[in-house]
């Protein structure tokens, strides 16, 4: 995920469910822009779910929002780890410029 910010939208979204971004600052005392920037990373990121408030009347419908799985999170953030540590533990072979494609990974991250 990446920042503290972001965490605690992502903790509010599993207390809370489908919120707009004004609930989420409102909730956890970030300010509205900072949120909006945030969950729109966040939901190119695909950590978060969004779609059009479902209300009547006229004028514009706000997103709501509403979190991933936890174990999904934890399974792209394990491959992410486990990519940055099997770069890590081939970086002599990279630097010597010997060939690495191939070769079997170091590290495997298995999330259930």
């Amino acid at each position: 995920m990446g920042s503290e910010v972001k965490a605690k939208i992502y903790v509010y979204l599993r207390m809370y469910g489908e919120s707009t971004v004004d609930d989420i600052a409102e909730g956890t005392g970030i300010y509205p822009s900072t949120v909006r920037e945030s969950i729109f990373e966040m939901f190119n990121e695909d950590h978060v779910f969004r779609k059009k408030m479902d209300r009547e009347g006229l004028g514009k419908k706000p997103y709501v929002y509403s979190s991933i799985d936890p174990v999904d999170l934890v399974k792209e953030i394990s491959v992410e780890i486990e990519d940055k540590l099997n770069d890590l533990a081939l970086i002599d072979k990279k630097i010597s410029d010997k060939k690495v494609k191939g070769v079997k990974p170091i590290v495997s991250i298995n999330v259930k």
